[in-house]
């Protein structure tokens, strides 16, 4: 969370904009706001959108892109998913 604050500082001086640092002494506030933020904001699913679709579809993209990372080697002895046997 911190880090965030940090690039969003970085990348706030790159374009001579203020930072995050109007919350809070430094910035030091604004992870706290933006994870108070994500748990209050309200999900709002389409009326014409089928909810079990609206809702499964982004988690299941997740765990396909995640997926995909267990066949790339850690090291040159092992990987977490062996498809050569």
């Amino acid at each position: 969370a911190f880090l965030t604050a940090a690039e969003r500082k970085a990348m706030s001086a790159m374009q001579q904009r203020k930072g995050p640092n109007v919350v809070g002494f430094l910035g030091l506030l604004q992870p706290i706001a933006d994870g108070l933020k994500l748990f209050v904001k309200e999900t709002t699913i389409p009326s014409t959108a089928n909810p079990i679709n609206f809702v499964v579809a982004p988690v299941l993209t997740f765990f396909l892109s995640l997926l995909a990372w267990a066949v790339i080697p850690v090291n040159q002895s092992s990987t977490l998913a062996d498809l050569h046997t």
